[in-house]
């Protein structure tokens, strides 16, 4: 389970683009870093950076031959709005 403490922390890590090469890479099943770039129309250097980040947050990893692949059905996001009084 990951946790940030804001929204604007998660969404600092989980971006748009990382969101799409978590979706990309699901459908995809694993491949290379630049396959990946590839296939998404990415510059790969910066699906390179997004894949690592990723796989720091756990929510990409790798296999033994290097491709990379999300472990994941599904990712939920859940946010706490207010805190009870």
């Amino acid at each position: 389970m990951l946790i940030f403490e804001s929204a604007r922390a998660l969404f600092a890590d989980i971006t748009p683009a990382r969101l799409d090469l978590l979706d990309a890479l699901r459908r995809a099943g694993p491949c290379s870093v630049y396959a990946l770039a590839k296939s998404t129309g990415r510059n790969y250097s910066n699906v390179h950076a997004d894949i690592a980040r990723l796989i720091d947050l756990n929510l990409v990893e790798r296999t033994d031959d290097e491709s990379v692949f999300v472990p994941f059905d599904a990712v939920e996001i859940r946010m706490v709005l207010a805190h009870a009084a």
